[in-house]
């Protein structure tokens, strides 16, 4: 994928069927907390949590972490590592290996 300034992950169409617009920046968190309001059993979510939590589940898929690092347009990959929220994950080509050697 090639990043350009024009590429937002989040947009809307105006009234005026105007497209690709970017969200304001405090949409996503008011939109958020709307929800959290209603459903207070849920527990408190920000966009920026979220951008964690599919780094976190990106790597336990197996995705590398420069895949993860260039897809999020990090420039090093060490900004990336902070993101994932787990230390137990194995990379899946890695543990796939294991475990079939286990079951020889």
């Amino acid at each position: 994928m090639c990043q350009t300034q024009k590429q937002f992950v989040f947009t809307y169409n105006d009234r005026s069927n105007n497209i690709n617009l970017p969200l304001h920046v405090d949409y996503l968190n008011y939109r958020m907390k709307s929800v959290r309001r209603r459903h207070p059993e849920l527990a408190p979510a920000s966009p920026h949590k979220l951008r964690h939590a599919g780094v976190t589940l990106a790597k336990q898929a197996g995705y590398s972490l420069e895949a993860i690092s260039e897809t999020l347009t990090h420039s090093d990959k060490q900004i990336t590592k902070t993101y994932v929220n787990t230390k137990d994950i194995v990379n899946r080509t890695v543990g796939d290996n294991a475990f079939r050697s286990l079951k020889k």
